[in-house]
């Protein structure tokens, strides 16, 4: 069955060897400033007694700028105090998040807290995010959050808020999702919890080599071999990153039989990753990628070097950074639908050793 699904669906090959992805204010200081008038000795009583409230309400003002400027401290240390618990909250928060303990998660958000995501959809109430983060993390085991915070201002000593960015680095370290936030933060009980947050879509779109850092991994040459035949791709990335080419060969009883290659670039037309593949027969096809869970999919259409129609589905799902996995389903060629295939495994090729001998004491 490999060889057949192979050779009769050209087209998808490079599809079933490879994997790819789918898309402040400073707080105001302030400076009490007072001054003081000095005079002659009075000529007269009511002189010397004007002069007398003078220099006592001087005394007192020195001394209320004296207790102003006593308590700045005070309350410029309250609010480190309570900036560094709010940051210790983050961190805890993002351990959570790792650990894929939804509830824990939650515990971060008052009873009656409000989130809002990036496409507007609003989750009102502690038990709803639970449920939303118990969602994501069964379709995206091993994720990490990672959150920089940028600003935090109190508005009064029991609201502060907070802005940053925060980034989701999926198994594999794949990069799937930057937003920025806002974060209202409320003390409750000597504790500070979330009141309301809000991811904010980006402004400015990431640029196609950007789209293709999180394919990094996949630079470099791989193999797929089995009893009746051998699969090599060679992947590099050309023109400043905004394309990866992978360069194909498939062996059959030792002979190739097929080659062709991969173009993979971000089309910002459809805001989607989308791969172009040539055979060496004149085939041709392409295909959009999308993720689901620990896996990536792609759906392709082709036409064959004889003018025959294919499709189908392949899906890849990583297992380290040195192994991947692939299985081809509802594959179409010109309207016979094929089986779909068995789970195949592809390594990394180790790098070619170097040899120490010294060829002219060969015998």
């Amino acid at each position: 069955m490999r060889t057949a699904l192979l050779l009769s669906a050209s087209t998808l090959v490079l599809a079933a060897i490879g994997m790819v992805a789918a898309d402040e204010l400073a707080p105001a200081k302030t400076t009490d400033k007072s001054s003081s008038r000095t005079t002659n000795a009075p000529a007269t009583d009511a002189a010397a007694a004007k002069d007398a409230a003078s220099k006592s309400a001087a005394k007192k003002n020195g001394k209320g700028a004296d207790k102003a400027a006593a308590k700045e401290p005070a309350a410029t240390a309250k609010n480190s105090d309570d900036e560094a618990a709010i940051r210790k909250t983050g961190e805890s928060f993002s351990k959570a998040y790792g650990d894929g303990d939804a509830k824990a998660v939650a515990n971060h958000y008052t009873d009656d807290a409000e989130y809002i995501d990036e496409n507007g959809n609003v989750f009102h109430g502690r038990q709803a995010i639970e449920e939303l983060l118990t969602a994501f993390f069964a379709d995206n085991p091993g994720s990490q959050l990672e959150v920089n915070i940028d600003t935090i201002r109190f508005i009064s000593p029991e609201v502060a808020v907070e802005e940053g960015s925060t980034m989701v680095v999926g198994q594999g370290g794949v990069t799937s999702d930057r937003s920025r936030y806002t974060a209202v933060h409320v003390k409750s009980d000597g504790k500070w919890l979330t009141a309301t947050a809000r991811d904010h879509a980006s402004k400015v779109h990431r640029g196609r080599a950007e789209q293709l850092q999180q394919l990094e991994w996949l630079v470099g040459d791989w193999v797929d071999e089995a009893d009746d035949s051998i699969v090599e791709f060679s992947c590099k990335a050309l023109h400043n990153g905004n394309y990866l080419v992978r360069d194909f060969t498939v062996k059959i009883a030792g002979e190739a039989t097929l080659s062709g290659s991969q173009r993979i670039g971000w089309d910002a037309l459809t805001g989607r990753l989308r791969a172009w593949t040539f055979d060496s027969e004149g085939g041709y096809g392409e295909g959009t990628w999308h993720r689901d869970g620990d896996s990536w999919i792609l759906k392709s259409t082709g036409v064959t070097a004889d003018g025959q129609t294919a499709s189908g589905t392949s899906i890849f799902t990583f297992v380290n950074d040195h192994t991947l996995t692939w299985q081809a389903v509802d594959h179409d060629h010109d309207g016979v639908r094929l089986p779909d295939s068995e789970l195949f495994t592809l390594v990394r090729k180790p790098p070619a050793p170097t040899s120490t001998e010294d060829p002219s004491t060969d015998e």
